[in-house]
């Protein structure tokens, strides 16, 4: 991951709807993110490869369980498989160009799919929302890092 890159992962809903799921289980005991336990039981509609073909043009994967859209030094999108299961969907946006865009398609991808929006660096769950994760990236380091560029 780029300095100048906010990251955004997709929970599915209803985990996040069970009492006791929350951030802990979302980090493994060395502190790095798994989002495996969240899509374990619930996997996404097999129509996500298409929605996310339309936000980004695919790219080459380095791994045979990763499938990548986008351009890794700009804002692209991951979804990792163990098999046929998806482990984790995760966004990683540009915050050296105008976000919105990826930041409405992101959104609109998570609503698409009934997903929350996880964002790792701040350990926090927000609802699938344009006004929520503009601000969360106009706050962040990325963004911060991004503005004393220019």
């Amino acid at each position: 991951m780029a300095t100048w890159q906010f990251v955004v992962s997709l929970i599915p809903s209803r985990w996040c709807g069970i009492a006791g799921n929350g951030t802990a289980q979302l980090v493994d005991r060395d502190g790095y993110g798994d989002l495996s336990s969240a899509w374990q039981q619930y996997q996404p509609d097999a129509m996500i490869v298409s929605l996310i073909s339309k936000i980004l043009p695919p790219s080459a994967s380095w791994h045979e369980d990763l499938k990548i859209w986008g351009d890794e030094t700009g804002s692209d999108i991951h979804v990792s498989y163990a098999g046929t299961q998806v482990e984790s969907v995760i966004a990683r946006i540009d915050t050296r160009t105008d976000t919105a865009r990826m930041c409405a398609s992101v959104v609109e991808l998570a609503r698409t799919l009934d997903c929350c929006l996880y964002l790792g660096a701040a350990r926090l769950i927000i609802p699938s929302d344009v006004t929520e994760l503009g601000k969360a990236i106009a706050t962040s380091t990325a963004a911060q890092f991004s503005a004393a560029r220019r």
